[in-house]
């Protein structure tokens, strides 16, 4: 799957009383759309970025842009949202288009994955709050002074952010028409369904809201990995973790990294036995200074939870908490059979999506 990030950073951001350019304030020391740039350039499932920009700002835009890799065009925008998006679709070369408001720069990695699981079973997903205040629409005030109005369902409603990711030709069709009847578009999800497609909408981090007043910067999380006086921000922690399981005499699925190996026998385990994530979660935790994965998968077991997935992702969201990342990780294994070699493109895979880290940041040997 080929994903093109439109990465929409030309907005004037009038509402936020700054001559700069939204896009271009600084938050933590750093233009606006750096944080989600950052991101981007990260996944592993993404192919390129196209930065949309000013027009006056194309010369320092190509600058700040210059060490990331994946940023194949920085081009200038439209006058509306939905022009400069056209702009971006012009070069990219993705099948999909992740569409992400750099004024939107707390969006997290997560999120660009729980959209992509998705994917195509649904032709678009995007990110959004759920409503938690009572919902009121009203029409104008009457000749009486009164004003009719009703509540709305607020289970019902969502406050849209993004990233949002549509397939390119339905995004395509959804412009057309929006142009043809004149209809001005406020994301991409709304193109979509001007299609014919039915949309996704995953819940968003709770960090993921987009600045569009001044006062929408007093907001701003402290996050300790973003602050460049933290001491977090330079600490590199090693963890390191072990597991092991003897082969059942029973007929059940091996299951290594989060993939099924083959029906010829798993482990004697009272999850699936997967040990690459028994060990992950084990290295993962004692990095974090905690105990070993019995500590909680224990009790997750009792509760039927056998999925190893379901562990890692404990203690990776943990780990995302107090402000760590992984930056490679090397994994030796240890036994006769089955003779693994074959299925180390799949395991890779599979890890490089449940950690969040480069397919090539991953070392896989017997």
């Amino acid at each position: 799957m080929k994903i093109s990030v439109i990465l929409l950073a030309a907005g004037e951001g009038r509402r936020l009383k700054n001559s700069t350019p939204k896009s271009f304030v600084k938050i933590r020391e750093r233009e606006m759309f750096l944080h989600s740039l950052e991101v981007f350039e990260k996944h592993p499932q993404i192919l390129e970025v196209v930065l949309i920009i000013p027009k006056l700002k194309m010369s320092e835009s190509k600058n700040l842009a210059a060490n990331f890799k994946k940023v194949s065009k920085v081009v200038s925008g439209g006058a509306t949202r939905m022009e400069s998006l056209l702009c971006g679709l012009k070069v990219t070369h993705g099948e999909w288009i992740l569409s992400h408001n750099a004024a939107n720069p707390f969006l997290s990695s997560r999120e660009i994955s729980d959209c992509v699981k998705f994917i195509p079973k649904w032709k678009a997903v995007g990110v959004g709050q759920r409503a938690s205040s009572t919902v009121r629409i009203s029409n104008s005030s009457t000749g009486s002074g009164r004003v009719n109005s009703k509540i709305l369902d607020r289970k019902k409603i969502w406050l849209m952010e993004t990233p949002q990711l549509v397939e390119k030709k339905i995004l395509k069709v959804g412009i057309r028409l929006a142009q043809r009847d004149k209809i001005e578009v406020t994301d991409e999800l709304q193109l979509a369904e001007l299609a014919g497609v039915q949309t996704k909408v995953v819940t968003a981090n709770s960090r993921n809201f987009k600045i569009t007043k001044s006062e929408d910067l007093e907001k701003v999380p402290k996050s300790k990995i973003q602050n460049p006086k933290s001491k977090i921000q330079n600490s590199v922690r090693i963890g390191l973790g072990h597991d092991s399981h003897r082969f059942s005499q029973e007929r059940k699925p091996l299951i290594l990294g989060g993939i099924k190996i083959s029906m010829g026998g798993g482990f004697i385990a009272n999850s699936d036995g997967d040990v690459i994530l028994h060990a992950l979660t084990n290295a993962i935790s004692s990095a974090l200074g905690g105990g070993s994965l019995s500590t909680f998968a224990d009790g997750m077991c009792r509760r039927g939870i056998r999925d190893s997935k379901k562990y890692l992702e404990v203690i990776f969201k943990k780990m995302k908490k107090e402000g760590f990342e992984i930056e490679n990780l090397a994994i030796s294994i240890e036994g006769k059979r089955p003779k693994l070699e074959k299925h180390f493109f799949k395991i890779r895979k599979s890890l490089s999506e449940l950690l969040e880290i480069d397919f090539k940041k991953i070392g896989l040997t017997v």
